[in-house]
């Protein structure tokens, strides 16, 4: 039977990788009060590989908060990630 754990507090979504390890999807914030996302961040837990997307787009030399368009340049770098990282999760104490 595989036990599921919960994720870890702020992570938006996660792919398997091909040796076990995940790679997560989190926001990265500002430290303004309340805190704001300024990009969605991928991080592969097995290796060193990571994936920054600005929340900020410029059209036209007007720069505007497009957080879905990170989002999904995100989703599809980690899972192209996760199909391809054989390495291992990090052992636990």
């Amino acid at each position: 039977m595989n036990a599921q754990t919960a994720w870890p507090k702020g992570v938006l979504a996660r792919y398997l990788t091909a040796g076990g390890a995940t790679v997560d999807l989190t926001y990265r914030l500002t430290v303004h009060n309340p805190p704001q996302p300024y990009a969605t961040l991928a991080t592969c837990t097995g290796c060193v590989a990571t994936n920054e997307v600005s929340q900020y787009v410029s059209r036209w030399g007007v720069e505007e908060h497009a957080p879905e368009i990170a989002d999904a340049e995100s989703r599809t770098w980690a899972q192209s990630h996760a199909e391809t990282c054989r390495a291992m999760p990090k052992p636990t104490a």
